[in-house]
């Protein structure tokens, strides 16, 4: 594939000429891909991003697939509008690659908990049954605690952390998890003809993302292997080093919704189909929901003769 060529470069855009057409084409600057608006051929601008991609992963889920899974997650949203759970068309998505880096790291914990394990007494009692006194027996359940310390050592590969500003960790977390068994080393033709970005934040700013996830990863393993049947005050010191990084770019598709003077997103994972993001409510739907809610309370009230 033959490479575009930068003509012009601005603030917001930069001009590309298209090696099949000739024509220059403005691309966002963040943008590493796009098609030629006037003969519609695959343009990527190698250079946009100063950071070498190492993997790319495929989409799994081709538009129409997508979109059937949105109108499935729409169909289940009873709230929304009737014209957002209407727009799972496939005209609706766009396919876009999203950078992410993906990090490698080494824990080693010391940690110290105090673990329950629970027995059963028989416990004889009595009760007043048609006037007269039973005695009668249960099983009450008692815990007996303990106190452990040990270690704990474990590695940890590829944890994901968005490098887009446009797509926050919180919505990359929900979208997760991506097969990064199916990835490919980088060729621009993998990204030929779909959007994709650069990565808009940096390593290092990202590397503090990933080292609390780290954190939170060991925090749940040391209690997950404890012994007994609770566990509480757990305290532990870790020690986190991370050894590797990578860039990645993952598939998602993405549909855009206004209502009310307001923009909606709803993101799809381009693997899995999971679906993540906010729609809006109905006014007149959110206005039912109360009277029903009322109804029901009201009916309640009165069966417990609230009402004389």
């Amino acid at each position: 594939m033959k490479e575009p060529v930068m003509t012009i470069s601005g603030d917001d855009v930069r001009a590309l000429a298209c090696p099949q057409c000739g024509a220059h084409v403005e691309m966002p600057v963040g943008r590493i891909s796009d098609r030629c608006a006037f003969c519609d051929n695959a343009l990527v601008e190698t250079e946009a991003t100063n950071v070498a991609i190492d993997l790319v992963a495929p989409f799994q889920l081709d538009q129409a697939q997508a979109a059937n899974r949105l109108a499935s997650e729409l169909a289940g949203r009873w709230a929304a509008p009737e014209e957002v759970r209407k727009k799972g068309r496939p005209e609706e998505l766009k396919g876009l690659y999203v950078p992410f880096w993906a990090y490698d790291a080494s824990a080693r914990s010391d940690y110290s908990a105090k673990v329950g394990i629970h027995w059963y007494r028989t416990e004889t009692y009595t009760e007043e049954v048609n006037g007269q006194t039973v005695t009668r027996t249960r099983q009450v359940k008692e815990t007996e605690w303990f106190r452990v310390n040990g270690s704990h050592a474990a590695d940890y590969q590829d944890q994901l952390v968005s490098a887009s500003n446009g797509l926050p960790e919180d919505e990359s977390n929900e979208l997760e998890p991506f097969d990064l068994g199916l990835a490919h080393p980088y060729s621009p033709t993998l990204l030929a003809g779909w959007i994709a970005e650069s990565p808009s934040i940096d390593r290092d700013t990202a590397k503090h993302t990933a080292h609390q996830e780290f954190a939170d990863l060991e925090n749940d393993a040391i209690r997950s292997f404890l012994p007994g049947d609770v566990n509480k005050k757990v305290k532990n010191e870790t020690q986190i080093d991370i050894s590797g990084v990578r860039l990645l770019m993952l598939p998602i598709w993405v549909a855009n919704y206004h209502h009310g003077g307001e923009v909606f997103r709803l993101l799809v994972n381009g693997q899995t189909g999971e679906v993540v993001g906010d729609t809006p409510v109905s006014r007149a739907k959110g206005v039912l929901l109360v009277m029903i809610i009322i109804v029901v309370l009201a009916g309640m009230l009165y069966g417990m003769g609230a009402f004389g």
